[in-house]
C-alpha cells in the first residue's frame, strides 16, 4: 500500500536513460540520504525570497523532490496550504513517509505528464541534471504562477582549475554549469521575468560535517569575500548557488511538445 500523502503512479519518465540513474540505485549509493540532510537550510532560504518578495500564495508544488524534505519543511512553515511533491525516482519515494507535516503531498510520477497548475512552482537543483534543460524550463513555464530556482554555480577559477565540476558530475549528475550570469540568461531566455535572485552558501551550509579539508580552510576568505562581493567570491571560489523568484514572461511563445 502507498504511504500516506503519497499517490503512486508508474513514473511516466523512467524508462529514459538518464531518469534510470535516479532509480538503479546509483544516485542513492553515490547520496545516501538523497540530501536530507541539506533540506532546513534550502526550505528557509525559499521561504526568505518569498517572503521578502510577498508572494501571495496557496498551494505550491516542487519538481524533482528527491527525498521529500523541502516538501515537509515547507507544509510544517505553512500550515493549511498543500505542498505537493513530484519525483519518478523509485530511491525517492522511498523516503517520503518520513515527511509527516500533513500539508505534504507526495505523487510518483512525472509532473510534466500532469495538466496541474499551482500557484508556485519550485525546481531545488534540479534542471541542471535535465538533457534538454532549456526544453523542460519551457515545459515548465505554465504550470505556475511564481516560480522558484536554485542553481549551483559550478563554473569557478578555482573549480576549473581543479576540474570540480567533473566532480559534479561523476557524483550529483551535474550535466550543465552555470555562473550567476548563464543561469539568469538562460531562464529569461526560456521565458521567465526574474524578480528576484539571491547568493545561497552552499559551502557553508551543505553538508557541513562531510566537507573536505580543503574546503573547510577556504571557506573562511569565501565568507569575508561574500560579505563584500558575494559575485566575485562566487566567481573566484565557488560554493555559492543561486536562488531566483521568477514569473512567466507574458509575451513567451508556447512551449513546444517535449519528448520523454
Amino acid at each position: 500500500m502507498p504511504a500516506k500523502g503519497v499517490e503512486d503512479a508508474r513514473p511516466i519518465a523512467v524508462t529514459d536513460a538518464a531518469a534510470d540513474v535516479y532509480s538503479d540505485s546509483q544516485y542513492l549509493a553515490n547520496n545516501p540520504d538523497w540530501h536530507l540532510a541539506d533540506t532546513a537550510w534550502k526550505a528557509r532560504e525559499i521561504a526568505s525570497i518569498l517572503e521578502r518578495n510577498k508572494v501571495v500564495w496557496r498551494d505550491a508544488v516542487e519538481v524533482g523532490c528527491g527525498s521529500g524534505g523541502i516538501v515537509g519543511k515547507l507544509a510544517a512553515r505553512y500550515p493549511g496550504r498543500p505542498i505537493h511533491g513530484y519525483d519518478i525516482s523509485d530511491d525517492a519515494a522511498k523516503l517520503w513517509p518520513m515527511q509527516k507535516a500533513s500539508g505534504a503531498i507526495f505523487h510518483h510520477e512525472d509532473f510534466l505528464a500532469t495538466k496541474s497548475v499551482h500557484d508556485l512552482v519550485m525546481l531545488i537543483d534540479v534542471f541542471e541534471h535535465v538533457e534538454d534543460y532549456m526544453g523542460f524550463l519551457r515545459a515548465l513555464r505554465p504550470h505556475g504562477r511564481y516560480h522558484v530556482f536554485h542553481i549551483p554555480l559550478d563554473l569557478h577559477v578555482q573549480g576549473l582549475v581543479r576540474g570540480a565540476y567533473m566532480h559534479a558530475r561523476q557524483k550529483v549528475g551535474h550535466l550543465h554549469y552555470f555562473t550567476r550570469e548563464s543561469a539568469l540568461a538562460t531562464l529569461e531566455d526560456t521565458g521567465y521575468t526574474v524578480v528576484d535572485w539571491h547568493f545561497t552558501d552552499v559551502a557553508g551550509e551543505a553538508n557541513v560535517s562531510t566537507r573536505a579539508l580543503r574546503t573547510k580552510l577556504l571557506n573562511p576568505v569565501r565568507k569575508l569575500i561574500g560579505s563584500v562581493a558575494p559575485g566575485a567570491g562566487a566567481l573566484l571560489l565557488g560554493g555559492f548557488s543561486l536562488m531566483v523568484l521568477c514569473r512567466p514572461r507574458d509575451d513567451a511563445p508556447a512551449p513546444t511538445a517535449r519528448s520523454t
